[in-house]
């Protein structure tokens, strides 16, 4: 009977019997999985403001990163990159000067070159304009006494360079062109020689900006100097890279300088290089290799590149 009980009356509440110790188990409503905006109702309000800031978190990953080194006591690094800034010098060759193709040669008869030397009368004008320009801060200012000058500057700075002497060389090269002249040559040894000019060096472009404001003005000079020069360049263990030391080779080189003009201690510096597109290549730099031989030895390999 009490069985029956059980089976006939499943909703019914458990009840405890005198002459029985059974209980009859009684079926609810409630759910296992109550649904999203039911647990969204239970939640604290503490919760709640968890729940939002980790969707934050998910759209915007940079703020979890900075609120979290601020909790550790950490002080964030900004966003932007800083870079270092000087106003002694340009960061650019600005218009830069077009070499005629086959210049240093006997002769150049293509379109390309008789087009460029059409372009070069055209702007003989300007460049004497922007000399009366550099003539307001140095009067005596020439280009013929100029490409000699500049000479001297260009045979300075490069004894400085092989010789590694910052000091020189920081007086003779821009803050642009010092790290583009000293690139790759920390453990290298140089040797160049200026033996002659086979042409007198020759001004060929001088034009002037302003930076920042109109009275803040920079001149910058390009000088075109032909000449023989010998260079030769050596690796960390000795062995000849580039170049040699006995075999001169005719160089045409064309050289900008500038100067912070309206500055009071400015002066004419190595500002950078022009390399024409039409320019032969240069020859491939033989690179030394330590490989491991047989029995532990190392061998020593050259390989040109």
């Amino acid at each position: 009977m009490e069985g029956e009980i059980s089976l006939f009356f499943p909703k019914v509440q458990q009840v405890a019997c005198l002459s029985s110790c059974w209980l009859i188990p009684v079926r609810h409503r409630t759910r296992i999985n109550p649904p999203k905006a039911t647990k969204k109702g239970r939640l604290l309000l503490k919760d709640q403001e968890r729940l939002k800031l980790k969707e934050e978190y998910k759209q915007d990953p940079q703020k979890m990163l900075i609120e979290t080194l601020k909790k550790s006591g950490i002080k964030p690094c900004p966003s932007f990159t800083e870079r270092a800034v000087t106003i002694t010098c340009t960061g650019e060759i600005f218009e830069p000067y077009v070499p005629p193709e086959g210049d240093g040669k006997a002769m150049s008869l293509t379109p390309e070159g008789a087009k460029q030397r059409l372009e070069r009368v055209k702007n003989i004008g300007v460049t004497q304009l922007n000399q009366r320009k550099i003539r307001q801060f140095e009067p005596e200012f020439t280009a013929s006494e100029f490409a000699w000058k500049a000479q001297k500057i260009f045979i300075d700075a490069h004894n400085a360079l092989q010789d590694f002497d910052k000091n020189i060389l920081h007086q003779l090269a821009t803050e642009k062109a010092y790290p583009e002249m000293t690139k790759g040559f920390r453990f290298k040894t140089i040797r160049w020689k200026f033996l002659e000019s086979i042409e007198k060096p020759r001004v060929v472009h001088i034009r002037t900006t302003d930076m920042i404001n109109k009275g803040n003005l920079y001149g910058q000079v390009t000088v075109r100097f032909h000449s023989k020069q010998t260079l030769a360049i050596y690796d960390r263990f000795g062995r000849i890279m580039l170049g040699s030391e006995d075999i001169p080779k005719d160089v045409l080189d064309y050289v900008v300088f500038e100067k912070h003009l309206s500055g009071l201690y400015g002066s004419w510096r190595i500002h950078g290089k022009i390399i024409p597109d039409w320019a032969s290549s240069l020859e491939p730099v033989i690179q030394t290799m330590i490989m491991q031989g047989q029995g532990g030895e190392t061998d020593i390999a050259v390989e040109d590149r």
